[in-house]
C-alpha cells in the first residue's frame, strides 16, 4: 500500500502460532525423592506446550486441594504418611494431557501393629503371637524376644515370616512358654517393640444381649456372659453400681448428676465344671431399685489367675416400688486393670452375702445406742 506525502508507507506484520500438546519432564529427573523425616520435598514438573498448559497435582490417585495451580510443591516431610506417589498433569486444551509420576520415600524409625497381643492357650495347644510391621524406610532388622533375651527357636518353636506380617509358633504349648514376648523392629532412625503375654487365663467376658433371656424387673435383672477359657472356670466377680451420668463438659460449673461416692460392689459368682473352650454363665441380680439405670463389670478366675475386665454393660430396672439396692462390700473406683482382693477359701452365695449385711447393720445400730447412752451420762455427771 503506497499513501502520498505526507503519509508515508505501511507496514503490516502477520505471526504464526502452532499450537502443540503439552509434554512434562519431572523434578528430580528420575522420578524418585528419599527424604529422612523433617527434611523438605521439592519437587515438580517442567512443561512446554502451545499454549502454556496449567498443571494439577494428584497424590495415590487423589486430588490435591491447592490453592492454585503450580509446577512445583515443596513441604516438610513431618509424618510419614506424607510419602506416596505424585502426579502432575498438564493440560492446555490440545491433544491428550501430559502425566508423570514422582515417588516420595520418608524415611521413618518402624511401625509395628498386631490385632491381638493378649493370646490366651492351654498346654497341649497350637498358639501364634503374630506382628505386622506397617512401616520401615530404611529396612529394619526384627527379632523375638523374651524377658530380654532372644527366643531360641527349634522344631517346635518356630519363627516365620508373610508379606509384611511375622508369626512366633508354638506347635505345642508347653507350661514354661507362658510368659510376656517382644517383637522388636529396628533400623538407623529407632525402634518399635510390640509387647505380647502368652497366658492360660480367661479372655475377658462379653456380655450378650437377649430380650428373652435379659428379664428384667423392677428390683432385679438377669445378666448373660460368655468367657474363652481352655481350664475350668473357678469363679466370677460380678461388679455392680448404679449409673449416674457423666460430665457434660470439662468445664468447672458443667452440670452433673454423679453423687460425691459412687462406689463398686462385688458379688462372687460360682464358676461351671466344663473344660470349656467356652463357658456361659446366667446370674439373676436382686436387691436393685426401681427405674435405675446401672452399670456392670465381670472377671473370671481359672487356675491361672483371672482375666482381664470385660466391657461395661449397662442395663436398667423396670419402673415399681421395691427395696433399694443392697448395700454390698463397697470398692473404690475400679481401674482399666483390677486390683483383685484375695480370693476367699470358698464361695459364698447371694443369701450368704445379706446374712452378712444384716449382721453388720445390726451391730452398727447397737455400737451407735450404746455411744448415746455413754455420752448422756457423761452430761449428767458433769452438770450434777
Amino acid at each position: 500500500i503506497i499513501r502520498p506525502e505526507p503519509w508515508g508507507p505501511i507496514r503490516q506484520t502477520h505471526s504464526i502460532e502452532v499450537l502443540y500438546s503439552p509434554t512434562v519432564k519431572t523434578i528430580p529427573p528420575d522420578g524418585f525423592l528419599e527424604v529422612r523425616k523433617g527434611d523438605y520435598v521439592d519437587i515438580g514438573c517442567e512443561t512446554t506446550g502451545t499454549p502454556p498448559p496449567i498443571v494439577d497435582w494428584r497424590k495415590n490417585g487423589g486430588p490435591m486441594a491447592l490453592l492454585e495451580h503450580r509446577s512445583r510443591i515443596r513441604f516438610r516431610a513431618e509424618h510419614r504418611l506424607l510419602a506416596g506417589v505424585y502426579e502432575c498433569i498438564a493440560n492446555n486444551g490440545v491433544g491428550e494431557p501430559a502425566r508423570a509420576t514422582i515417588t516420595v520415600v520418608i524415611q521413618d524409625a518402624p511401625v509395628v501393629t498386631s490385632e491381638r497381643t493378649y493370646v490366651h492357650t492351654a498346654v497341649g495347644l497350637r498358639a501364634a503371637l503374630s506382628a505386622t510391621l506397617e512401616f520401615a524406610v530404611p529396612h529394619a532388622r526384627t527379632a523375638w524376644y523374651r524377658d530380654g533375651r532372644p527366643v531360641r527357636t527349634d522344631d517346635r518353636i518356630v519363627q516365620m515370616v508373610q508379606d509384611n506380617v511375622h508369626h512366633l509358633i508354638f506347635r505345642n504349648v508347653r507350661k514354661s512358654d507362658l510368659g510376656n514376648y517382644t517383637f522388636r523392629a529396628e533400623n538407623k532412625l529407632g525402634m518399635a517393640d510390640l509387647m505380647f503375654k502368652l497366658t492360660g487365663v480367661p479372655n475377658a467376658a462379653s456380655f450378650k444381649v437377649d430380650a428373652t433371656l435379659n428379664k428384667a424387673t423392677a428390683t432385679s435383672f438377669t445378666l448373660i456372659w460368655e468367657v474363652d477359657s481352655y481350664s475350668t472356670l473357678i469363679e466370677y466377680n460380678l461388679w455392680l453400681r448404679p449409673y449416674y451420668g457423666r460430665l457434660s463438659s470439662p468445664e468447672p460449673d458443667a452440670f452433673t448428676t454423679e453423687p460425691p461416692a459412687n462406689h463398686w460392689s462385688k458379688i462372687i459368682v460360682p464358676g461351671d465344671s466344663s473344660e470349656g473352650p467356652i463357658h456361659s454363665a446366667i446370674y439373676t441380680v436382686r436387691g436393685l431399685t426401681p427405674s435405675t439405670v446401672y452399670e456392670a463389670i465381670v472377671t473370671s478366675r481359672n487356675r491361672f489367675g483371672w482375666s482381664k475386665p470385660s466391657s461395661i454393660l449397662h442395663f436398667a430396672t423396670e419402673p415399681g416400688a421395691g427395696r433399694t439396692k443392697p448395700s454390698t462390700a463397697d470398692y473404690s473406683e475400679i481401674t482399666p486393670i483390677l486390683v483383685e482382693t484375695e480370693p476367699e477359701a470358698y464361695n459364698i452365695t447371694q443369701a450368704q452375702i445379706f446374712e452378712r449385711l444384716n449382721e453388720l447393720s445390726s451391730g452398727a445400730r447397737e455400737t451407735s445406742c450404746l455411744s448415746a447412752i455413754f455420752i448422756s451420762c457423761c452430761i449428767l455427771f458433769i452438770f450434777s
